[in-house]
């Protein structure tokens, strides 16, 4: 009888250990499911795709939605979307868009998404990825199935002598007046004719403070025009990289003005500040992204910040001096030897 209240006891003993052990929550890869999909996967270049990645999880899951900084290989992101998560039969479903789209053409592949997810039982850390998607770029080239007419005969036009000589004196006249205004500006530049020497180009560093200056006392931030803000900060600091370091800034995107910094000459540079605020102000004019005040004023205090560190130092007056006798002797006997 003692025999078997102890196997009753082992027994008991058992069954609690395995509920204790099944009730416990454990983390697991099967609580959230992600599919990514596109409109189209054979597209012009220049076209839009519409990329959509789609969550599935379970509650008690908490998803780090990817942003705007998440890596799409070759393709550029035109629109962003995140939506409010819904819940569907005990389960969540969150919805993420893309619209992204290249300019080259070819074979290409939208590559995974690393997405980091949190078990709120444990607040232990996981991440899950999305399918590679092949994508395949057409040119633009014109249907060969057009209308393709045969060249007519070519009618003969009789020789106008009276117009030729007419374009052949418009062609000589054009041609003196470019060797005159040739002329002309080398005797201005000489000081050979009594004209006032322009004045010389206002320093970059003096331009960028003093608009600096007026966008921050203008009142945009206070008036809620954070696009506008954020297009002139962007133009200041664009043109200022362009007069002092001969970058062509304006007409670059961002990746490729940090291209052109990394060079030997550059390495002295100071660039923490460039990087984030030209990407902060293409977030605010192409994905319509609102940042917070605090991060407007600090982007151009950033921004003045850099000015002023990378400015080029004025000469002391001697050695401005001592600059342009050289220069008035060098031009002297420039004269000198012309005589």
């Amino acid at each position: 009888m003692a025999f078997v209240n102890h196997n009753w006891k082992q027994k008991l003993v058992f069954l609690v250990g395995c509920w204790l052990i099944f009730s416990i929550p454990l983390p697991s890869n099967a609580q959230v499911r992600v599919n990514s999909s596109v409109d189209k996967s054979r597209i012009k270049i220049g076209d839009l795709i519409h990329y959509e990645v789609r969550f599935h999880y379970d509650a008690g899951i908490e998803i780090q939605t990817p942003g705007l900084g998440s890596n799409l290989g070759a393709f550029e992101i035109r629109d962003f979307g995140d939506f409010t998560p819904q819940e569907k039969a005990g389960s969540f479903e969150k919805i993420v868009t893309y619209t992204i789209s290249t300019f080259d053409t070819g074979a290409y592949v939208i590559p995974p998404i690393s997405v980091g997810y949190t078990v709120l039982a444990d607040s232990s850390e996981h991440f899950i990825e999305t399918e590679p998607i092949d994508i395949y770029v057409e040119s633009m080239k014109p249907s060969e199935e057009g209308d393709i007419r045969g060249l007519k005969n070519q009618a003969e036009i009789p020789i106008d002598f009276k117009r030729i000589i007419i374009y052949a004196l418009i062609a000589l006249a054009v041609i003196l007046a470019v060797v005159l205004f040739w002329w002309y500006r080398k005797k201005r530049q000489q000081g050979g004719l009594f004209s006032t020497p322009e004045p010389p180009p206002r320093p970059a560093h003096e331009v960028a403070l003093e608009r600096l200056n007026n966008l921050e006392s203008s009142g945009m931030l206070a008036a809620g025009e954070i696009k506008d803000y954020f297009t002139e900060l962007s133009e200041i600091l664009r043109e200022y990289i362009e007069g002092r370091f001969s970058i062509p800034a304006l007409e670059s995107t961002t990746f490729e003005i940090m291209q052109a910094f990394d060079k030997p000459e550059f390495h002295d540079v100071d660039l923490g500040a460039i990087e984030p605020n030209l990407n902060l102000s293409d977030l605010v004019k192409f994905a319509k992204f609102m940042p917070r005040e605090e991060e407007a004023i600090a982007a151009l205090a950033t921004t003045r910040d850099f000015v002023e560190n990378t400015r080029i130092k004025e000469l002391p007056v001697e050695a401005e001096q001592e600059i342009e006798t050289q220069e008035h002797e060098a031009v002297e006997q420039v004269e000198e030897s012309a005589l």
